[in-house]
């Protein structure tokens, strides 16, 4: 008897850089939230990789940001899905974002990237955020205080993380 392999398809773990964050918010004036929407690149590979746009959306005057980022492959770490996943943009309030980068850890550090890493709930993708920064012997995770829940995307509409 033959069996069915089930289609999957790959999120990878992506990285973007605070430099690029402080860019897309200096050049989208009024800017509310992150909108993250998915990429598919040019790739001869078989994995067909999911990655990530962004866009600062602009709630005033309904718009988004003509000025984005692609998020890069962060350590070709990935979650490989199969469905049946709903695919929705992913939102980050700019409040959120800003927590993000300019919090320090209990050091006094602030992070030099940050790295989304795909999840499924209730059938939607979303991302958790972690926090890094360079040293000398290897990045390291900035830790949230203990207070703060760990922000993560928000795939909308209509879904809602509980």
């Amino acid at each position: 008897m033959l069996t069915k392999e089930r289609q999957t398809q790959k999120f990878y773990w992506l990285k973007y850089e605070i430099s690029a964050i402080q860019s897309l918010i200096l050049n989208s004036p009024g800017i509310d939230q992150f909108v993250f929407c998915y990429f598919f690149p040019e790739t001869d590979g078989p994995a067909k990789p999911l990655q990530l746009i962004a866009y600062g959306y602009m709630a005033a005057s309904n718009q988004y940001s003509s000025y984005f980022d692609k998020l890069e492959v962060y350590n070709n770490s990935a979650l490989e899905l199969s469905g049946p996943i709903i695919l929705s943009n992913n939102i980050i309030s700019l409040a959120n974002i800003l927590l993000l980068i300019n919090t320090p850890d209990v050091n006094g550090d602030k992070p030099d990237y940050l790295v989304f890493i795909p999840n499924v709930n209730q059938g939607h993708v979303f991302y958790n955020v972690k926090r890094f920064k360079r040293i000398d012997t290897g990045d390291v995770e900035l830790l949230h205080d203990n207070d703060l829940d760990p922000i993560v995307t928000n795939p909308s509409p209509p879904a809602t993380i509980n």
